[in-house]
């Protein structure tokens, strides 16, 4: 079957490494020994029903959330080591769809990704290029109110890129956004060429976009390995508890799923 075209990996791409990593609350283990490995230049999509722990594992690479155990390493540096400002510049996370009530330009969100870094006569460059990056560099001066929920997305993403990382993570980032943005979105995604960790609900669109998939359940690592190996219709059964068909795209051969109820 085809997969998605490898990006060109950029220059500064690093591979992730999850190792053991366990986070409990009140003695409940939420993640549960996980390990999790992404080759630089590419999107692993993070899979599970609710409350299988992708949010959580998310944000234990981010450094949000401190585990109980285990190692995150980034291009083998452990990421629980470093001090805050320098994770970030490592590191960026796009959340599902953020809202505010702040009055501000789109050039001012995408700006909040060089928080990291002291104030540069190159920051405005760095966000507008960004912006380009993405493909809307005609939002810049739009009030950010005004914006659609897959332009929304599009500038968080640039906000992100304004990091300049080498790893990034997105929780849910085409929640709420129609078919077409969604598409155009995970495209964006993979045509960055960065490290990419993304907790998706959509088994189709990480059928689709992924060069690998993870699924979790209740906090364990279920299977890992790329779409077409791992999302067949004895795990979709086990993990999601719905019988699942699996069919070649005829214009990809990717696997696409239907689904119905046990």
């Amino acid at each position: 079957m085809a997969h998605p075209t490898l990006p060109g990996v950029r220059p500064d791409a690093a591979g992730l490494r999850v190792t053991d990593v366990s986070w409990s609350v009140d003695g409940n283990l939420i993640i549960d020994g996980v390990d999790v490995a992404v080759r630089p230049g590419t999107l692993t999509g993070l899979l599970g029903p609710n409350g299988s722990g992708k949010s959580t594992l998310l944000r234990a690479v981010a450094g949000t959330t401190r585990p109980d155990r285990g190692t995150v390493a980034l291009g083998g540096e452990d990421l629980r080591s470093m001090r805050r400002r320098e994770r970030a510049r490592r590191v960026a996370v796009v959340e599902q769809e953020v809202s505010t009530d702040v009055p501000l330009r789109v050039l001012d969100v995408v700006l909040l990704g060089r928080t990291p870094y002291p104030a540069s006569d190159s920051d405005d460059d760095i966000a507008l290029g960004a912006l380009q990056t993405v493909g809307v560099p005609g939002l810049a001066e739009r009030d950010w109110h005004t914006l659609s929920g897959g332009e929304r997305q599009r500038v968080h993403l640039a906000r992100a890129l304004a990091q300049q990382p080498e790893l990034l993570l997105l929780d849910e980032p085409t929640n709420h956004l129609d078919i077409h943005a969604q598409l155009d979105l995970m495209s964006n995604v993979l045509e960055l060429g960065l490290t990419s960790l993304a907790a998706l609900h959509d088994l189709n669109l990480a059928a689709a976009h992924c060069h690998q998939v993870v699924v979790l359940d209740h906090g364990r690592v279920a299977a890992t390995g790329a779409p077409e190996d791992v999302l067949v219709p004895t795990l979709i059964r086990d993990v999601f508890r719905v019988d699942c068909d699996v069919h070649p795209h005829p214009r990809t051969g990717r696997p696409v799923l239907t689904f119905s109820p046990l």
